[in-house]
């Protein structure tokens, strides 16, 4: 059922995509370069709030792993199999937002070379419209970090609700 459930979420992803595509070329004739400066400015932002988060969520919630880095002989069992999967979630909104902001930072760093280039003399709107799908597919990919940070801090909260509730209940028989 779960199998399911994601290969159905896959195609979810298909909606979002063709909007950003179709958008990035209505647009590409309309938006300057100074139109998306705050959408980079945003996006590392994010990138940095994202990393931070998710680093204190880690550090608090499995110091053995951060021993484990600094000290590896010391420590043989980072965490157990029910944390697996919520460390590999927040590990995986990690690299999420650290490709968001590596392929940022590839960006700009390309940008004054690209615009002093040949081609972009010649076709403009082309690097334009590039330009604009790859800031939006960023800001989709970011979107769905920021959307994974809170469902896990949501899915914690429910979790410690449900063992405090378990802990009262057994204390009660």
């Amino acid at each position: 059922m779960k199998d399911q459930t994601r290969a159905r979420l896959k195609y979810l992803h298909i909606i979002p995509f063709l909007v950003i595509f179709w958008a990035s070329i209505a647009y590409r004739y309309d938006i300057k370069s100074q139109d998306l400066d705050p959408l980079i400015s945003i996006l590392q932002n994010v990138s940095v709030m994202v990393f931070t988060i998710m680093g204190i969520w880690i550090a608090y919630l499995y110091p053995n792993a951060i021993l484990r880095i600094t000290q590896p002989s010391k420590v043989d069992v980072i965490f157990s199999d029910e944390d697996s999967e919520r460390v590999k979630i927040i590990v995986g909104v990690v690299v999420l937002s650290a490709i968001v902001l590596s392929l940022l930072l590839i960006g700009v760093v390309l940008k004054p070379f690209i615009i002093k280039s040949w081609l972009f003399i010649h076709a403009p709107s082309v690097f334009v419209g590039i330009g604009i799908f790859s800031l939006l597919i960023l800001s989709y990919l970011q979107l769905i970090a920021i959307y994974i940070v809170i469902a896990s801090n949501v899915n914690f909260i429910i979790e410690l609700k449900n063992k405090k509730n378990k802990h009262n209940l057994n204390s009660r028989l």
